[in-house]
């Protein structure tokens, strides 16, 4: 992996909740991507201060406060937190409406087109989605809470993820939604982290995106990306408890 110069990391929120590590607000770097599934005050607060150095990925999948999602806000009451956000002045363009990952079930569908319906007023352009990745963790969970697997393999078939896609993609057109795929393999996927990102934020001239991450197959991120949630951390770590998490625990 090639040596990043600090003046061109960028940094990113994937390791845990960001709402439980505010102390990210303290090291940040010119440019930041924030994501979040908890829109509480104190990190809308931290968001708005920040605005010149964040792009925000609000990830609503439509399963909060489900066994999915126990300890997650609803779509709903995300809504709601995402307008007070933009009326104290986060910028809109640095928005992204992250549905992921979305259950390839007839449920998990009326819960996306659910979010998208909730989220169609707010002027949000971007919307980046996934589809269930079924690690084996994952698997036993789901089996230990009685719930049916979607599939048995690792992604889901292709043609449904494709089907997916194109169902969102129509939708796009419809509520005026640009559609992004995240390491979907066999779609054409944009990453987390992007030039996009670079250039809403205004620093093309400053920042160049260098190399591959390889954090994950079909990850294209570049190796610019550097996390800044310290996950060894007990005390800050995730308490979503989300069901189908990618990150392991050592009761899985």
């Amino acid at each position: 992996m090639e040596k990043i110069d600090k003046s061109q990391m960028v940094g990113i929120t994937e390791a845990s909740e960001v709402s439980f590590n505010l102390d990210v607000f303290d090291r940040l770097y010119d440019a930041n991507i924030i994501i979040t599934k908890r829109l509480t005050n104190a990190l809308i607060d931290k968001l708005v201060q920040n605005k010149d150095k964040i792009i925000l990925h609000l990830t609503v999948t439509g399963w909060g406060g489900s066994e999915l999602e126990p300890f997650v806000p609803s779509a709903e009451i995300t809504r709601k937190k995402f307008g007070q956000l933009l009326e104290k002045g986060f910028p809109i363009e640095q928005c992204v409406l992250r549905i992921d990952p979305i259950i390839p079930t007839e449920e998990g569908i009326d819960r996306m087109l659910g979010v998208l319906r909730l989220f169609n007023d707010t002027g949000i352009q971007r919307v980046r989605f996934s589809v269930l990745d079924m690690y084996d963790h994952v698997k036993k969970r789901f089996k230990e809470k009685d719930i049916a697997l979607p599939f048995d393999t690792f992604h889901a078939p292709l043609e449904i993820r494709k089907s997916i896609y194109d169902l969102l993609v129509d939708l796009g057109l419809q509520y005026h939604f640009d559609i992004e795929a995240c390491a979907e393999p066999g779609i054409e996927s944009v990453s987390c982290l992007s030039q996009k990102d670079i250039d809403i934020l205004g620093l093309t001239d400053k920042i160049k995106l260098i190399g591959n991450k390889g954090q994950r197959s079909n990850c294209g991120c570049p190796s610019n990306k550097q996390e800044l949630i310290n996950s060894e951390d007990k005390a800050k770590q995730c308490k979503n408890s989300c069901l189908y998490c990618f990150w392991g625990s050592s009761k899985d």
